[in-house]
């Protein structure tokens, strides 16, 4: 084979526990199930993925997307270097991972690591970051529950270096989310953003009333309060409610960015490269949403370390002076590597080029070799 083709397909499984269960569309997580991909070339440079489906976002499970990177692995087989970026835009026509979003993010994560280390670069400055951008922010989540819980959450956070915090609310009466509403900001003062995520939680009637009810809070935007799939009804709470809108799990593929753009639903889009289907589809979206004059935040999708370092290089390839939703990692007991996107504030890149060689190092630990079978 020619040198740096795709030579070798190793795949893994991994089971984490929450430290608290996640809210999700579908009721409380309790652990956090993925798969890790790693394509090896013919010189012995590896590039690894990871593939993780949420309940909520309408993605395929876990074990569909194992099913589908079995039957993808003999597309790689014998990919040269210069195909890499051409094939992470045009999984979405590939048939086995066509339908499965998680998988097609494994494989773009796997080849957007092999295509920088050839380019001798980190995945940020392969996207078109600047080249003394080592970074990105992240924000701080506060966890729901009594006002003087939130209190003393939101300090520690800023003292930690959290320059915006994000709270979930919903599921409650609208009074007691308006209490942990104005505790947080409060604790915090007027210089430190806050966002509110209901997590689709809202009628398009309560949606209203309770985003009035927060509008004395100077919140920088509330994330998802209707449904998904209910643009319309999103596009009218954005216009009675008196605050910023942002799509989250509506946010699926450039067809529903469209679709929003054009019902003028959002003023912010919630870009998760894991739901999306990777760093390419992710791309695409962001361009989208630039010619709109919509605004962009970067999320994980409480991945493991390989999934939050996509998120953390494309945030940091974006530049500016926004918070993203990358430090998630100490939500969970366990990890595929520590210390990646796990705090709040500035999140240094990891060392390395891709995504640095601690993060392949544990990648590669986690995987076996592709049976026979199931490639060429």
């Amino acid at each position: 084979m020619a040198a740096g083709v795709i030579a070798r397909v190793r795949l893994g499984d991994y089971r984490f526990a929450f430290r608290s269960p996640w809210p999700s569309a579908d009721g409380p997580q309790t652990h956090r199930e993925g798969i890790v991909l790693v394509l090896e070339d013919e010189e012995g440079r590896i590039g690894a993925g990871e593939s993780a489906p949420y309940p909520g976002f309408g993605m395929e499970t876990t074990a569909s997307s194992r099913s589908a990177l079995r039957l993808a692995a003999r597309f790689a087989i014998g990919m040269p270097p210069e195909a890499f970026l051409p094939a992470a835009s045009d999984l979405p026509r590939l048939a086995p991972v066509a339908a499965c979003p998680g998988a097609r993010a494994a494989i773009d994560l796997a080849l957007h690591d092999l295509a920088a280390q050839h380019a001798g670069v980190t995945v940020a400055r392969l996207l078109g970051g600047d080249a003394a951008q080592d970074g990105a922010h992240a924000n701080a989540a506060l966890p729901s529950g009594a006002p003087e819980k939130i209190e003393a959450a939101a300090r520690d956070a800023v003292a930690s270096g959290a320059r915006c915090l994000k709270l979930k609310v919903g599921g409650r009466p609208i009074a007691e989310d308006v209490a942990m509403v104005r505790a947080a900001r409060g604790a915090i003062g007027p210089a430190v953003r806050l966002r509110v995520d209901a997590n689709q939680s809202w009628s398009e009637t309560d949606a209203i009333e309770a985003l009035r009810a927060f509008a004395p809070f100077d919140l920088e935007y509330a994330e998802q309060p209707v449904r998904a799939g209910a643009i319309d009804a999103l596009a009218r709470v954005r216009s009675a409610a008196g605050v910023p809108i942002a799509a989250d799990e509506a946010v699926q593929d450039v067809r529903s960015a469209r679709r929003l753009i054009a019902a003028r639903a959002a003023d912010v889009f919630i870009v998760k490269p894991m739901a999306l289907g990777g760093l390419a589809a992710a791309r695409d979206v962001i361009a989208i949403a630039a010619d709109a004059g919509i605004r962009v935040t970067v999320t994980t999708l409480l991945d493991a370390a390989v999934g939050r370092a996509g998120a953390l290089h494309l945030a940091a390839s974006l530049g500016g002076d926004g918070d993203h939703g990358l430090a998630t990692g100490g939500a969970l007991t366990d990890d595929l590597l520590p210390g990646v996107a796990d705090g709040v504030g500035r999140q240094p890149l990891p060392p390395g080029t891709g995504w640095g060689d601690a993060i392949r190092a544990a990648a590669l630990a986690r995987t076996e070799p592709l049976a026979a079978e199931a490639s060429p």
